[in-house]
């Protein structure tokens, strides 16, 4: 049920390919070996994977360390015996990148990984190949399972999802990892606000947008300092959010908050 696109294979054959044809495009040699479109390149780079025009000898250097870390063979663990505690009956597909070295926001903010889950079960990763994100990338994979989990059980789509529905989401993976790993595996934006700042922007600003779709719901989940909205605002939000359901309702387990519809979190 947890499959890898072995992208580690298709780096080692990309490095090998660039130093035999240096003076053909990277972006050619890259989507090539990964089989990947522009536009999912684009993606990938959006999200911190290595930039294409980074050193190779370092590049090489950081597969070697990504190999020995065996992340990869990490990443397949937990999502194997997350499954297992808590079946999604969804397959899921994983990528593992090098993150960009380079990229200091990704690695002093969110701990040096970098993944999203689309919405048919894959996961991509882009991993700082160092020994001490280990505990952030537990973090994250626990995050992101419970996404798969959520929107499989509940069948959610990209196109009818509403910013409630997106606050939700991620205020439930987070209290996922408090539940099943610690508050120390927190991440950072359940602190971009105090719970005094949450309820005042939920009552000013969120709740009569929660009908908001599309991609006008990022504003408020990063953020916009034009419009007022703080950094990782929506995810800080969504947190509080089920924080206040839990208390309201203490007797629930994780398994029943995953299978409620995100309209009953604020009622």
């Amino acid at each position: 049920m947890v499959e890898v696109i072995p992208r580690l294979e298709h780096m080692s054959q990309f490095l090998k390919d660039w130093k035999l044809n240096p003076k053909k495009s990277r972006k050619e040699l890259f989507i090539e070996n990964f089989i990947l479109s522009e536009e999912e390149l684009e993606t990938m780079l959006f999200f911190g994977m290595f930039s294409l025009d980074n050193d190779v000898d370092s590049l090489e250097m950081q597969l070697s360390k990504m190999r020995l870390l065996a992340y990869e063979n990490f990443i397949q663990e937990e999502l194997e015996l997350l499954q297992e505690q808590f079946p999604s009956y969804s397959p899921i597909k994983y990528e593992l990148f090098i993150l960009d070295e380079n990229d200091d926001f990704v690695i002093e903010k969110l701990g040096g990984v970098s993944v999203f889950t689309d919405w048919n079960g894959n996961m991509w990763f882009a991993v700082l190949p160092e020994d001490n994100v280990r505990l952030t990338l537990k973090s994250v994979i626990t995050h992101e399972y419970h996404h798969h989990w959520r929107i499989s059980a509940l069948e959610m789509d990209e196109e009818s999802q509403t910013l409630l529905d997106r606050l939700i989401l991620e205020g439930l993976a987070e209290h996922f990892v408090r539940i099943k790993l610690g508050e120390i595996y927190l991440g950072p934006y359940k602190d971009a606000l105090t719970e005094k700042q949450a309820e005042t922007l939920w009552e000013s600003t969120y709740k009569p947008h929660i009908g908001k779709k599309g991609q006008t719901t990022d504003l408020y989940m990063f953020g916009n300092r034009e419009e007022g909205l703080p950094i990782w605002g929506g995810y800080s939000l969504g947190y509080y959010l089920v924080k206040w359901f839990l208390e309201r309702n203490e007797d629930l387990s994780i398994g029943d908050l995953t299978l409620l519809p995100s309209d009953k979190f604020i009622v």
